[in-house]
């Protein structure tokens, strides 16, 4: 999966996983393929962070951790953050790191491990319950996720709690209620790109076809859009049968081979074809060259 996507949500469900009989650590590290780091402590000086209230020998692990991460071995950050909660058994931020990980490389099994570890020394810790009710999703049980969803927002009311309710409203079809989510969290952040983009894809699946490009196309232009908010625009054209639009949004990021692929699985879901839509005709003002393929976007995005 491209990295660019790496907060997009694609049929997203859950299963639950509770632990017992063994550590966590040992658990993570089997689920997930990985050995458990030696001992030694990574060498240098740093300052213990406050945030974190770590203590000197556990903050150097933790900053090797986010550094090795920041490269792009995740395997191996995994292990230096098992190796930070092993010195810091009641401190759930190196779990709730290697939850987030986890789910993002498609892992939800272990992340709910991670997570409910975390829920264990914290039990009101609104993060945690997020990540499980989004290792839930991707295992397809929304009705577990939302259980989790609900709980966080019953302590802590935020926009990434109300947009995962959202989504998991809207992947059971129920897009009235999702919509309801989303525009509570509107009018905490009214310019909140995720929720506006789901709020508009919500619209498109509901036959608001007008309403949903009201939104959608000028969220397009916004400096903040990435290539994730475009592509929701290109389903929202092809959802309204408009699919030179949807090919024209798709130029904007991918190069021919990739807009073909893409028109393929477009064509495939459009119920009609129309003309070109006035909003995207001639519209080269946010033209990029894609920097990697795009895979199909059918679902809505998490932030």
């Amino acid at each position: 999966m491209s990295l660019m996507f790496a907060k997009r949500i694609v049929i997203l469900g859950g299963i639950s996983f509770v632990l017992s009989g063994c550590s966590v650590v040992h658990d993570i590290s089997s689920a997930v393929g990985i050995k458990s780091p030696k001992d030694e402590v990574a060498q240098g000086s740093v300052d213990p962070d406050e945030k974190h209230g770590f203590d000197k020998e556990s903050q150097q692990v933790f900053d090797v951790a986010e550094a090795t991460y920041n490269r792009g071995d995740y395997r191996t950050a995994i292990g230096l953050y098992q190796r930070v909660f092993e010195l810091n058994p009641d401190n759930p931020e190196p779990m709730l790191r290697i939850g987030s990980i986890l789910n993002k490389r498609g892992e939800p099994l272990a992340a709910g491990q991670a997570y409910r570890q975390v829920l264990a020394v914290d039990p009101m810790n609104v993060e945690a319950k997020r990540g499980l009710g989004l290792s839930f999703m991707a295992r397809g049980q929304m009705d577990l996720a939302i259980e989790q969803f609900s709980e966080g927002l019953g302590i802590e009311k935020n926009t990434k709690l109300l947009n995962a309710m959202g989504v998991a409203y809207d992947k059971k079809g129920e897009r009235q209620t999702a919509q309801r989510y989303y525009k509570a969290g509107l009018e905490i952040d009214k310019d909140n790109l995720t929720l506006l983009s789901n709020y508009g894809l919500s619209m498109s699946y509901e036959g608001r076809h007008d309403e949903a490009l009201a939104i959608l196309y000028p969220l397009s232009k916004n400096p903040k859009a990435t290539v994730q908010h475009r592509q929701i625009l290109a389903m929202a054209y092809t959802l309204s049968g408009d699919l030179d639009a949807a090919e024209q949004t798709s130029r904007i990021d991918m190069d021919d081979a990739d807009v073909a692929k893409r028109m393929r699985y477009f064509n495939s879901l459009s119920p009609k074809v129309s003309p070109p839509s006035s909003l995207a005709v001639n519209d080269t003002t946010i033209r990029e060259k894609a920097k990697s393929p795009v895979e199909p976007i059918d679902s809505e995005v998490i932030d």
